[in-house]
């Protein structure tokens, strides 16, 4: 059987049940008496040796083999995993996912088992007898009658059916036996186990000796991917000859399942769900980008235009393409679960190298947000992860002596805040202590001894975003080196997010992230500031005015607009965009308060020209490194307008130390 076809799917299935194996050892570790877990690592694992098998990847299903008899070990005991045997499992899923990552690049899966195969069976030998790990003998069809076969257990006749895009339909054949052996005892099979590896039909049928309900069984089975139609009925007639196919259950000669039968290509709970390539995905959502840009042109034509109709066949129009442009926004949305499943098996490495008790919780696992966010945030947050178990969270004995419970607490959340999603990574340790950052910012020559003693908290958590800054005594294979901080703040700020910190000292810190729903699309207030359009995300404006309307105060040499609560920096448009705002001469005649990383700013422009839905894409590094900008769009008209960085535009408006005092550009988080 020509596998190559089907290696795409492999490399993508092997992942999430890599990544689902490693959550459920870590969990397992924290709750030894969970055998819903125990029972799902079995079957995880059991599918991944077939699906390797089946591939051609003898090192990964060798491997996996021997991983089952140490679940098949727990199972059996009904005990938990040691700290021994969750070390050397963690090992083989690493050496599983070096070999999914070779197999990716290369074609090969540069796997040798031998060594990690030695410490399982080293792990089931100190545990019992080799006889008893020994592999039990196939069940026996001596037996003419069901009632003998079963042995007084309910005997099930399954009759199921691929859906019929499925692909790999021996691996799926396989997975089908293994969910039904999870189960009870498989009788007898079509295609039968030996028979496996060559299956390339779409019905698989099964005999199946239980004690478990009929429905369970049928749910297990229906949630095996690529599984259409399902139907279990227990057997009340004898069982056929080998080469006859196995039925349902005859009553006055028409097929009567004991459960409904799913509806072709149905998952469980009813949903039926598609592999799509992520590439065909984004293609779609440029595509529908561009329906967005030539909808808002055909809105500007037919406003000028009058034809009988046409302004109802425009809001039909516009009706049916915003419908679309939120199915495809929600297609390309998912749980950020996806993320966070890898941080249990890292906050279990991290601390256990660390030597601290660490329990973490995770909150908010099903919200949503856009596919390249989530791809994109996952090194961010593993820095800010690493940063709150190295610098935040005490050891045991200190936070004994502190007062504090000897396991340290760490959560990460994430929640929706309008059009962005807020993202938080908080610990609750000895939180920042400004003196000692203002001490390690003048050793390493950040800044000066004066300027050290006018650091405060806000300052302090400046400083942590500078290039090169470390609080870490010493190097080490967590921290140490400065590359940390000011790797997330720009990765954030390429995402068009912003970062913030917060910490009360002896109570913990929070890291905050927020980043929009969504890269490729984003509504905006469109203006013009020296005869050029420019857009400023919605979600960062607060409210708009006439200039007229408020007095001017110059403070310290700065103008500020005077509100009724507040005074906030006055700044022009074409004086923060630079060269990108052309050379117009027309008079500021309107305000935009637009909310950024340090505070709120007054930003004077010419013209308010109104809400828009843009089309973003990124700026090369070099181009308008001077102006405040992060991304450009295309207009319907054809003209680009370029999108406002609102971080970089309130960047030291309310700086704690003088522009000119600042050896580094202190305000750096995003």
């Amino acid at each position: 059987m020509d596998t190559s076809e089907y290696l795409p799917m492999f490399l993508a299935e092997c992942r999430e049940n890599l990544q689902e194996l490693n959550l459920a050892v870590v969990r397992l570790e924290e709750a030894p008496e969970d055998r819903e877990t125990v029972d799902a690592i079995f079957r995880i694992a059991h599918s991944l040796k077939g699906m390797a098998a089946t591939m051609g990847f003898e090192g990964m299903a060798t491997l996996t083999h021997k991983m089952e008899d140490v679940f098949e070990l727990l199972r059996q005991r009904g005990t938990g995993l040691t700290g021994e045997v969750v070390d050397v499992l963690l090992a083989c899923l690493d050496a599983l996912s070096g070999a999914v990552d070779a197999i990716d690049s290369g074609g090969a899966e540069s796997l040798d088992p031998e060594l990690l195969v030695e410490r399982l069976g080293a792990l089931v030998r100190e545990r019992d007898d080799p006889e008893a790990v020994a592999e039990a003998p196939a069940p026996e069809l001596a037996p003419a009658r069901l009632a003998e076969l079963g042995e007084g257990r309910t005997v099930l006749e399954i009759h199921a059916v691929l859906a019929e895009d499925a692909q790999m339909p021996a691996v799926r054949a396989f997975q089908l036996l293994a969910a039904a052996a999870e189960h009870g005892d498989v009788l007898r099979s079509a295609p039968a186990e030996a028979d496996i590896d060559g299956f390339d039909g779409r019905v698989v049928e099964v005999l199946l000796a239980t004690d478990h309900e009929v429905e369970a069984v049928a749910t297990a089975l229906r949630s095996v991917p690529d599984v259409g139609d399902v139907r279990v009925a227990e057997a009340r007639v004898a069982p056929l000859e080998d080469v006859a196919p196995l039925a349902a259950v005859e009553e006055d000669g028409a097929l009567v399942p004991a459960v409904p039968a799913a509806p072709s290509g149905g998952r469980k709970g009813g949903h039926q769900t598609v592999r799509v390539d992520a590439e065909r995905l984004d293609q779609l959502m440029h595509l529908m980008g561009e329906l967005v840009v030539q909808r808002t042109h055909v809105e500007a034509l037919s406003a000028e235009a009058d034809v009988p109709g046409l302004g109802q066949a425009m809001q039909e129009l516009t009706r049916s393409s915003h419908a679309l442009q939120a199915m495809v926004m929600q297609i390309r949305m998912i749980p950020i679960e996806a993320v966070f499943m890898r941080f249990p098996r890292l906050v279990r490495d991290v601390a256990t190298k660390l030597d601290k008790h660490v329990e973490l919780e995770l909150v908010g696992k099903e919200t949503e947000l856009d596919r390249t966010v989530v791809d994109a945030i996952g090194d961010p947050l593993v820095h800010l992860i690493r940063n709150s178990l190295d610098h935040g969270l005490e050891t045991p004995a200190d936070r004994i002596a502190a007062g504090k419970a000897p396991t340290g607490t760490l959560t990460i959340g994430a929640r929706h805040a309008g059009g962005s999603i807020a993202i938080t990574v908080k610990d609750d340790g000895h939180g920042i202590n400004p003196e000692k950052v203002a001490a390690v910012a003048v050793q390493r020559g950040l800044i000066t001894r004066e300027q050290a003693q006018q650091i405060d908290m806000r300052g302090a958590i400046e400083l942590l975003f500078a290039p090169g800054f470390s609080t870490a005594a010493e190097v080490g294979a967590l921290s140490g080196r400065g590359v940390g901080m000011d790797a997330v703040r720009d990765k954030i700020r390429e995402l068009g997010g912003e970062v913030t910190v917060t910490s009360v000292q002896g109570e913990g810190t929070v890291n905050e992230i927020r980043l929009p729903l969504t890269l490729a699309i984003m509504s905006a207030l469109l203006v013009e500031a020296g005869g050029q359009p420019f857009g400023i995300p919605l979600q960062r404006v607060e409210r708009t005015m006439r200039l007229d309307d408020h007095p001017i105060r110059s403070v310290a040499g700065r103008k500020m607009l005077v509100l009724k609560d507040e005074a906030l920096p006055l700044r022009r448009a074409v004086d923060v965009f630079g060269g990108a705002a052309g050379s117009g001469e027309e008079a500021d005649t309107h305000v935009v308060i637009v909310r950024g990383q340090e505070g709120s700013i007054a930003l004077s422009v010419s013209k308010l020209v109104g809400q828009r839905e843009l089309v973003t894409r990124p700026l090369p590094p070099n181009v308008a490194q001077e102006a405040a900008v992060s991304g450009a769009a295309v207009l319907s008209n054809g003209d680009i307008v370029l999108l406002a960085d609102c971080d970089a535009l309130t960047l030291n408006t309310h700086p704690a130390l003088s522009a000119s005092e600042r050896p580094v550009a202190l305000g750096a988080a995003v």
